[in-house]
């Protein structure tokens, strides 16, 4: 997937990021039903356009109502860092997941990155006396 520059936060570089197989196909099946109609991933109403992210945040709260979900400290932001503190509570190295993430520096990275006090016990149980 390739998010041009003025998309991106810093606005300065285009990117391109490696999605998962699994959503690869369903963005695959989803661009065939768009097929014409609009070049944009989430297109705005009447086909024209693309969706608003206040638009984006309010389909969103809809969705997390609809599914008995608390949406208070949701946003579609929070999906990012969810997945980026998964990838690290899973052992995957924190320079690959800032090569994904797209950060410039482990130190912005490490903000994402939540801490349990069970992972704080687990970390101190594999030490060896």
């Amino acid at each position: 997937m390739i998010i041009r520059a003025y998309n991106t936060k810093g606005g300065q570089d285009t990117r391109e990021i490696q999605v998962h197989p699994k959503l690869k196909e369903f963005l695959e099946e989803y661009s065939i039903e768009l097929k014409g109609r609009n070049p944009h991933l989430f297109p705005g109403r009447h086909g024209l356009g693309h969706i608003h992210k206040a638009s984006a945040d309010r389909i969103l709260r809809e969705a997390l109502r609809r599914v008995d979900l608390d949406e208070r400290g949701m946003s579609s932001h929070s999906f990012r860092r969810t997945a980026l503190t998964w990838m690290s509570d899973s052992g995957v190295p924190l320079r690959h997941i800032q090569s994904i993430s797209g950060h410039r520096s482990l130190a912005a990275l490490e903000r994402y990155l939540g801490v349990t006090e069970q992972q704080k016990e687990n970390a101190i149980s594999t030490l060896v006396f």
